[in-house]
C-alpha cells in the first residue's frame, strides 16, 4: 500500500512503494542453438503500450491493461530480469530552500527599505534604488499571496498531523537520526496534469505546452462517463487556478466538489520550501469536480445511481521524486470516493499504472531502465 497513514486531514503517501509494488520486469527471448536474440520487450506487470493516437499535432501513446501473450510456441527460451525504481531518486533529505535563507532575505529587504527612506529624506533628487525582485510583487503574485493566506493554516495543521504520524511510525526519519478508442469509451475517473504554459517553460524548452484554449478543447465531455470524477493538477500560479475554476470546468460541465493539496516534504518531515516563501511554495493544488450534465440525465432515469461524497481540503503529504513533474499516485487516495471496477484515465501521463489507461506523448518517460536497478534474474 502506498498510503502510510490516513487521518481526517488527508494521507501520507509512500510514492516509491507504489511504484515498486507494480513489478517491473524485462523479458528477453533467446533462440536455441546460439541464434540471434529477438528484440527485448519490457512488461509492467500486466500493462503494455498498445496503440498510437494523434491528439492535435503531436503523437501520443496509449497504455492500458492486458496480459502479455506467450507466442514462442516453446521454441525459444525466455529469461526475465526484475527491476525496482532507484530509491535515491526519492532521497530528499534537505529542503530545496531553507527558511533561514528567506529570513536573511527579509532582513536584507528591511535594511534596504530603511536605507531608501534615509536617502529620500536626505535629497529628493537622489533616485530611489530599485528594490530586489523578491520584494516587488506583480498582481499575479499578490493574488497568490492572498490565496496562500487562506490555505496556510490548512497546510500547516494538516501536514503537521500526518508528518508526526510518519515520524512516530518510522516512515519519516529526523535528521538527528487508448485515445482513438477513447472516443468510443468513457471513464469514471479522469486525472489531468496539463502542460501549463509559463515563461520558464518557454525559455527552457523542456517540454511542449498547451495554451488555455487548447486545454479547453480536450474532449472531456466525450470521455467522461455519467458522474465522472475529474481531477486536475494546477500550479500555484493564480491565473491557472482561476482558469480551471472559472473557465475550464464550466466549459466541460464539471462542478467543483473539492480542492485538495499535495504537500511536499523531505525525508525528515520538513517542507521542501518554507511555508511562507513568497515565490516557491511547498504544495500544489488538485481541483476535483463531477461531470453534472450527463449525470443529471442518468439520475432521472436510474434512481440506483448514488454519488460518493468527496470531502474538501484534504492533504496528500509525501516526499517528492526529484525527477521533474513526477506526481504522486492518486489511485489509493481516490478509491473510497469512486466506484470499484470503474474505468480510469490519466491524461498527459508520464508513467503507467495497473488498471489505468495512460494517455500522452511521454507515458513511458519515467519507466526508462536508467531509473531502475536490477533485483534478481531468473529463467
Amino acid at each position: 500500500m502506498s498510503v502510510v497513514h490516513q487521518l481526517s486531514s488527508g494521507w501520507l503517501l509512500d510514492h516509491l512503494s507504489f511504484i515498486n509494488k507494480i513489478s517491473y520486469e524485462l523479458h528477453q527471448h533467446h533462440e536455441p542453438c546460439c541464434s540471434k536474440n529477438e528484440p527485448t520487450s519490457v512488461h509492467l506487470d500486466s500493462l503494455h503500450k498498445d496503440s498510437v493516437f494523434s491528439f492535435g499535432a503531436s503523437p501520443a501513446f496509449i497504455a492500458s491493461s492486458s496480459k502479455p501473450e506467450n507466442d514462442d510456441g516453446g521454441n525459444r527460451e525466455m529469461s526475465m530480469q526484475k527491476y525496482v525504481f532507484r530509491s535515491e531518486l526519492f532521497d530528499v533529505t534537505k529542503p530545496y530552500i531553507t527558511s533561514a535563507i528567506h529570513k536573511e532575505c527579509q532582513q536584507s529587504n528591511e535594511k534596504e527599505d530603511l536605507a531608501n527612506d534615509v536617502k529620500k529624506e536626505a535629497s529628493i533628487s537622489i533616485k530611489r534604488k530599485k528594490r530586489k525582485r523578491c520584494v516587488v510583487f506583480n498582481q499575479g503574485e499578490l493574488d497568490a499571496m492572498e490565496y496562500h493566506t487562506k490555505i496556510r493554516g490548512l497546510i500547516l495543521d494538516g501536514s503537521s498531523q500526518l508528518i508526526q504520524e510518519g515520524l512516530k511510525s518510522g516512515f519519516l526519519h529526523p535528521l538527528s537520526e487508448k485515445c482513438d478508442k477513447c472516443s468510443r469509451k468513457t471513464y469514471d475517473v479522469i486525472v489531468i496534469d496539463p502542460p501549463w504554459q509559463n515563461k520558464s517553460v518557454k525559455r527552457s524548452n523542456r517540454y511542449s505546452y498547451l495554451s488555455p484554449l487548447q486545454i479547453k478543447q480536450i474532449p472531456i465531455p466525450k470521455l467522461a462517463a455519467p458522474n465522472c470524477l475529474v481531477v486536475t493538477w494546477v500550479t500555484n500560479r493564480q491565473k491557472h487556478l482561476r482558469f480551471v475554476k472559472e473557465e475550464l470546468y464550466p466549459s466541460w460541465s464539471v462542478e467543483i466538489v473539492a480542492e485538495w493539496h499535495w504537500v511536499k516534504i523531505t525525508n525528515s518531515g520538513e517542507f521542501v520550501f518554507p511555508i511562507d516563501s513568497p515565490h516557491k511554495k511547498p504544495y500544489e493544488v488538485l481541483v476535483l469536480g463531477r461531470v453534472r450534465e450527463r449525470a443529471a440525465l442518468l439520475l432521472s432515469r436510474n434512481a440506483e445511481v448514488k454519488e460518493l461524497s468527496i470531502p474538501d481540503h484534504k492533504l496528500i503529504v509525501s516526499v517528492p521524486c526529484i525527477l521533474h513533474s513526477h506526481k504522486p499516485p492518486l489511485a489509493e487516495v481516490l478509491k473510497d470516493y469512486i466506484k470499484p471496477e470503474g474505468e480510469y484515465l490519466e491524461l498527459f501521463a508520464r508513467n503507467l499504472q495497473p488498471g489505468w489507461t495512460s494517455w500522452g506523448n511521454e507515458v513511458l518517460k519515467f519507466q526508462h531502465m536508467d531509473y531502475f536497478v536490477a533485483l534478481e534474474s531468473r529463467s
